[in-house]
C-alpha cells in the first residue's frame, strides 16, 4: 500500500515537471482523470521535498518490516527447536522414571556391598590370570624360541653328520689306499733288505779297489797309464800290471781318477769303458810363467757294465805326471749295486 502511494506521488511529480510552463505548471491528475491547476513552483518543489522525504520514510518502514519478518521467521524456527527440546527433555523425564522405577528395585546396601566384594575379588583374580597368562605366555614363547634352537641345531648337527660321514667314507677310502701302499711299500722294504742281505752275505759279489803310482815321470807320453800300487782291493776285477779293470760281475760301478801335473806341465787323463772316453780329467798349467805350479785334475763317472767290460784310464793329451810315495795320482773304482 505504502509502495503503491509512493509510486504514485512520484509518476505526479514527474508529469508535473514535464508540464511546467512559464512560472505555473498546469497540474493535472493523470491517474483520476481531473483537470490540473496552475502550481507555484517553490509550492511544487516544497511538494516535491515532502514527498522525497515520505519515499524515505516509507522504504525505512519497509526495511524494518523486512527486519521484523526475519526476527519472526527466526523465532518460528527457534520455536520449532524448542518444541523439539521440550520433546526429548520430555522423553529425557520419561526414561529417567523408568531407571527410578528399576532403582527401586536394587538390593539393599549390604547386599550391594556384597556384591561390590564379589566384583572386587572377580577383578582381583581377573588381573592375577592376565599375570599368569602373560607368564605362561612368555615362557611359550622362550620355550617356542628354544624348541626352533634345537630344530636349527639338529639341522646344522644333521648336516654336520652327514659331512662327517661322507668325509669319514673318503678317509677311510684313502686309508684303504693308505694300506694297501703301505703293504706294497713293505714288500719292496722287505725285499730290498733281503736284496741287501743278500749282497752282504755274498762276498763275492763285493769289487772295490784304490790303486796309485809311488813316483813321477814328467815326460810320460804313453797310452794306458798303469797304476801298479793296489792300495784297497776287495773282490776281483782290478789288473795292477795292466791297469784295466774288468768286471766279474754285472752291475753299476763307479770310477775315480786324481792327477797332478808335472812341473809346468799340462796332461789330460781319460777314464775310458772298451775304448770310449766317458770322462776327462785335466790338471792345465799356462806356460810363461816362472812360478813352480803343480795342477791337479780329477773326475768322477757312474758306468752300467756287463760282465767282462773293461775300464782303463788313457793319456788323452798333454806330458808326464807327478806323484810319490802318497800316492798323489791314483785310480779308484767300486760296484755300487
Amino acid at each position: 500500500m505504502y509502495l503503491r502511494n509512493a509510486l504514485s506521488c512520484i509518476i505526479l511529480q514527474i508529469l508535473v515537471v514535464i508540464k511546467v510552463q512559464g512560472n505555473a505548471v498546469n497540474l493535472t491528475d493523470v491517474i483520476h482523470g481531473f483537470p490540473g491547476h496552475n502550481v507555484d513552483p517553490a509550492d511544487m518543489m516544497q511538494t516535491m521535498q515532502i514527498m522525497m522525504q515520505m519515499l524515505v520514510n516509507q522504504t525505512a518502514e519497509i526495511e524494518h518490516l523486512k527486519q521484523q519478518t526475519a526476527k519472526i521467521e527466526n523465532l518460528i524456527q527457534q520455536t520449532e527447536k524448542d518444541r523439539s527440546t521440550i520433546q526429548k527433555l520430555q522423553n529425557r523425564v520419561f526414561f529417567l522414571e523408568s531407571e527410578q522405577n528399576e532403582l527401586s528395585k536394587l538390593p539393599s546396601s549390604q547386599e550391594f556391598a556384597t556384591y561390590l566384594s564379589g566384583i572386587n575379588h572377580l577383578t582381583q583374580n581377573l588381573l592375577t590370570n592376565e599375570a599368569i597368562d602373560r607368564n605362561l605366555t612368555r615362557r611359550f614363547n622362550d620355550v617356542f624360541e628354544a624348541v626352533e634352537g634345537l630344530k636349527i641345531n639338529e639341522r646344522t648337527t644333521s648336516q654336520q653328520v652327514r659331512n662327517q660321514s661322507i668325509e669319514l667314507d673318503i678317509l677311510r677310502q684313502q686309508s684303504e689306499k693308505d694300506r694297501l701302499t703301505i703293504q706294497q711299500l713293505n714288500r719292496s722294504l722287505i725285499n730290498a733288505i733281503r736284496d741287501v742281505n743278500d749282497l752282504i752275505t755274498n762276498k763275492s759279489n763285493h769289487h772295490a779297489f784304490t790303486a796309485g803310482i809311488s813316483s813321477n815321470n814328467y815326460g810320460w807320453t804313453g797310452d794306458t797309464l798303469v797304476f801298479p800300487t793296489v792300495i784297497y782291493s776287495e773282490g776281483t776285477g782290478y789288473n795292477p800290471r795292466t791297469g784295466i779293470f774288468t768286471a766279474p760281475t754285472a752291475g753299476t760301478y763307479v770310477f775315480y781318477v786324481s792327477v797332478q801335473s808335472a812341473y809346468q806341465k799340462t796332461i789330460n787323463l781319460d777314464i775310458v769303458l772298451n775304448g770310449s772316453r766317458k770322462v776327462s780329467a785335466m790338471a792345465w798349467y799356462d806356460s810363461g810363467s816362472s812360478v813352480r805350479i803343480y795342477q791337479t785334475g780329477t773326475n768322477l763317472v757312474i758306468l752300467h757294465l756287463q760282465t767282462g767290460d773293461r775300464v782303463w784310464v788313457r793319456r788323452g793329451g798333454g806330458t808326464g805326471y807327478y806323484s810319490d810315495r802318497a800316492h798323489i795320482t791314483t785310480f779308484s773304482g767300486f760296484k755300487l749295486y
